[in-house]
């Protein structure tokens, strides 16, 4: 990967609860690289990582823009819940993309349920999506045999919609990268636990 240095890759190589990094300059979506690694058997915590994505997809097959300077992911998940709390991860991932960015950097941000993440733009005085969450999943015996759990994140990325926005447009600054993901993770497996612990008493 071309623009990260040694630091930068230390950093990436190390985030919490990360088994596996499958780091790629380029993918046509992060989802599709690891929907393969997942089809391979026992990928838990592996995370693919994108410099960009040429064919990115939001919720319902919408494009996702995917150029340089965000954040595109895919995480491979195996929890022991069943199907019907699916949904549920997409918003728990959703609430710890909004709190990292308004820890980090102060950000004034909101959850569009099911899966979209905003935040305000003070200059326009309006919210604008800055985040989005995609979960894919093949199960057995209706439990998930696997989880795709697909972020993307608007962070130093030139956006051309007028309806999105990315952190560096907000701060007018360049953000970190391997800060913001490390912070992300840090968050999601508290909140990732918690809940996976407690969907399975529902299901018990």
């Amino acid at each position: 990967m071309n623009d990260l240095n040694t630091e930068d890759r230390l950093v990436l190589e190390t985030l919490p609860g990360i088994k596996k990094l499958v780091l790629l300059e380029s993918a046509t979506s992060t989802q599709e690289v690891a929907r393969e690694l997942a089809l391979q058997g026992d990928m838990e915590g592996t995370l693919v990582l994108a410099l960009t994505q040429n064919a990115g997809k939001g919720r319902m097959g919408r494009e996702w823009e995917s150029g340089r300077g965000g954040v595109y992911m895919t995480l491979i998940l195996q929890p022991l819940i069943g199907l019907k709390f699916l949904g549920e991860l997409s918003v728990l991932a959703g609430s710890v993309a909004a709190l990292t960015l308004k820890q980090l950097y102060g950000l004034n941000t909101r959850v569009k349920l099911p899966n979209d993440i905003y935040a305000l733009h003070p200059q326009k005085k309006k919210y604008l999506k800055i985040a989005g969450i995609l979960t894919e999943s093949a199960s057995i015996n209706k439990t998930p045999n696997w989880i795709l759990l697909g972020i993307g994140v608007n962070l130093n990325n030139a956006v051309s919609l007028d309806t999105a926005v990315s952190a560096s447009d907000i701060l007018k600054k360049e953000v970190s990268r391997e800060e913001f993901l490390q912070a992300f993770f840090e968050n999601f497996w508290h909140m990732y636990s918690s809940w996976e612990y407690a969907s399975q008493s529902k299901s018990s």
